[in-house]
């Protein structure tokens, strides 16, 4: 007899395996190839981008250094040769011993470096130059100065201004009458020991230019003596007499000229020529090069007609106006690639090395402004 439960039941069908659902092979390798080139696109964004702010701020950079340069330059030029308010330098009594590096009817002195004048071609270089072997000027008037001997980096000319400033104290209301070793002041002079002085008379008719004695502290002004450097003429004293309106003003010659920083990197360097060398002042890292031309009156008015080199100038009281041009480079790697550039500074050609800095030229002309007309 049948099973009753057995003949009702169900038979099922074996079950159908479930699809797999994924990536090719293919379609992995296409979507890797994507991604890919996606990435290189940012990557690509972020160094164009990178190089981009590199080289804004290397131009940054140089543009700031090229207007702190011309602004301190600029100052002591355009005072050149100044004496207060006295006409000619005939006017002054120079009570001390030797010649001045700049001489004081001059105001400036300058000093070309050969092979680098107009139409030429020169590589600024790195390397100093040699004493005062390559550079000339054509006056005769003054010597290459010893302290800046094996300081200047060949290939810079190198620029001398005589720059006066006049200090902020009045002179005492009841001087001692001439002769006198000393002119008393209403307050401290701030004026260091050892530093050229001029001394104008109260009605402008004639001055007196010594070297002081005592400290800055002091409230007055005294005529170094033996043991200064380089010291007054024997028994020197004030032979005029000095007032309220009388001025005092320090006689100051610097040196312009490109030398090696602190760092090793070429730089705009100060020097103090006149009296008590000191260290030289680094104004300006990365000046590679400056360049510079005079301005010579050629007729009648008292104006620029000419500009020539160091080398060419013969009268430098003719000299009515600076033109100077500075080739100022980043401090660091600015470019994507290695790169040869050429640059015109005042008619001289200048081809840099093969680097990848950024490099700017600034060009200024200053005019003399007890000269000019």
């Amino acid at each position: 007899m049948t099973n009753l439960n057995e003949s009702k039941r169900l038979v099922l069908p074996a079950s159908t395996p479930s699809r797999v659902s994924g990536l090719s092979l293919i379609e992995l390798m296409i979507a890797t190839v994507l991604g890919l080139i996606l990435t290189l696109g940012v990557v690509q964004v972020y160094i164009g981008s990178s190089q981009t702010h590199r080289l804004t701020d290397a131009i940054a950079h140089a543009q700031e250094n090229l207007r702190f340069v011309t602004t301190i330059i600029e100052r002591d030029v355009r005072g050149a040769g100044g004496l207060a308010c006295l006409q000619s330098f005939e006017d002054v009594d120079v009570k001390m011993n030797g010649d001045r590096p700049v001489p004081i009817g001059a105001g400036v002195l300058g000093w070309e470096f050969a092979g680098t004048g107009i139409g030429d071609e020169h590589t600024p270089e790195s390397e100093l130059g040699t004493g005062s072997n390559g550079w000339s000027e054509g006056s005769g008037d003054g010597v290459f100065p010893a302290d800046l001997a094996g300081s200047v980096v060949a290939g810079s000319d190198v620029l001398m201004v005589n720059a006066l400033s006049t200090i902020p104290v009045t002179v005492d209301s009841n001087p001692p009458p001439p002769p006198t070793g000393s002119i008393g002041l209403n307050a401290a002079s701030g004026i260091p020991q050892g530093r050229i002085v001029l001394a104008v008379d109260d009605n402008c008719s004639g001055g007196e230019m010594f070297q002081k004695a005592n400290q800055d502290t002091a409230d007055s002004v005294t005529i170094a003596g033996v043991g200064a450097d380089p010291g007054n003429r024997p028994a020197s004293r004030f032979e005029l007499s000095y007032g309220e309106n009388a001025r005092i003003a320090t006689h100051d010659t610097f040196a312009y000229y490109v030398g090696i920083g602190t760092s090793g990197e070429p730089s705009l360097m100060r020097q103090r020529l006149d009296a008590e060398p000191e260290p030289a002042e680094e104004l300006v890292e990365g000046v590679e090069t400056m360049q510079v031309l005079y301005g010579i009156s050629t007729g009648v008015q008292k104006r620029a007609d000419t500009y020539v080199t160091a080398a060419d100038v013969t009268d430098w009281g003719e000299v009515m106006s600076v033109r100077l041009s500075f080739l100022v480079r980043s401090p660091e790697d600015a470019n994507n690639e290695n790169q040869i550039r050429r640059f015109n500074m005042l008619g001289t050609e200048l081809v840099t090395e093969n680097d990848r800095r950024a490099r700017l030229i600034s060009t200024i002309t200053v005019g003399i402004r007890n000269r000019l007309e």
